[in-house]
């Protein structure tokens, strides 16, 4: 176990280093480590990539200390500009955003999630804030899905309410829903690993484990069935400058380091 970074930390240099410069695109509210992510990315291999803050509407904020919110005030301070709500919505309509980094309480082997409720819809066992912007992912070009908790419990078979839809069914079923031009998620990060979804059955895969764990933790902490990579790797660490950026620049309040190290089962 490396204790010289967090989890949260490796998770925003995983995503920040499959970012392309030139890509717009928008996280959710709760959506700090994504946003250390895309800075990280903008203030190295990709200056021109944009995002919105989904909850403030601020656009590419130039914070150098991380909130733990995209809905927090001082997300404005330093941004480029400022979309309205309306605006938002009709660049989300309009499919105008390359990519999306969303969450849930569920995730499920085909990257549907569920914000809305754990349990029978008419007697939840939990009740969550509804869709919210997830009903959007049928409208963003390419999706990129996150959880702060490795667990069955998140990361089910089948999820309870789809409040957002992924791949659907798998296969082709999303293509026989949606228009042309939205592709379902990419890539999903986790405080274990980073995952794919395999190109014929859409069906999520393991595609690198995170140092300090491995592919039978991952499985056990799995609510389904894991297909896993027949060239899965260990998730490259944060390089020296990688880190220094993120420490300097981007989280110099250690938001991200009060996670502690990647957990070992």
């Amino acid at each position: 176990m490396d204790e010289r970074w967090s989890w949260a930390e490796l998770m925003a240099v995983s995503m920040s280093r499959l970012m392309r410069d030139g890509y717009f695109g928008a996280v959710g509210a709760a959506a700090h480590i994504p946003m250390a992510g895309l800075r990280l990315a903008q203030l190295t291999h990709a200056p021109n990539l944009s995002f919105m803050c989904g909850g403030s509407g601020g656009l590419n904020p130039g914070f150098e200390r991380l909130t733990e919110s995209s809905s927090d005030f001082r997300n404005l301070v330093n941004s480029d500009f400022r979309y309205s709500l309306e605006d938002v919505v009709d660049l989300e309509l309009a499919m105008r955003f390359d990519f999306a980094f969303v969450g849930g309480m569920q995730i499920d082997k085909f990257g549907n999630v569920n914000m809305s409720v754990i349990g029978p819809w008419d007697a939840p066992k939990v009740r969550g804030p509804g869709t919210v912007g997830l009903i959007f992912l049928g409208a963003f070009r390419r999706s990129f899905l996150y959880t702060e908790h490795h667990s069955p419990r998140v990361l089910v078979d089948k999820v309870d309410f789809r409040s957002g839809g992924g791949w659907l069914d798998g296969g082709d079923s999303r293509s026989k829903v949606y228009r042309k031009g939205t592709e379902g998620p990419e890539f999903l990060f986790t405080p274990l690993g980073v995952f794919d979804f395999e190109p014929e059955t859409k069906h999520m895969r393991l595609m690198s484990v995170h140092p300090g764990s491995s592919v039978d933790a991952v499985r056990e902490a799995t609510g389904f069935e894991l297909l896993v990579s027949d060239d899965v790797t260990e998730t490259p660490a944060p390089t020296e400058e990688e880190l220094r950026i993120l420490r300097e620049h981007v989280d110099r309040d250690g938001v991200l380091r009060r996670y502690g190290p990647v957990p070992s089962r």
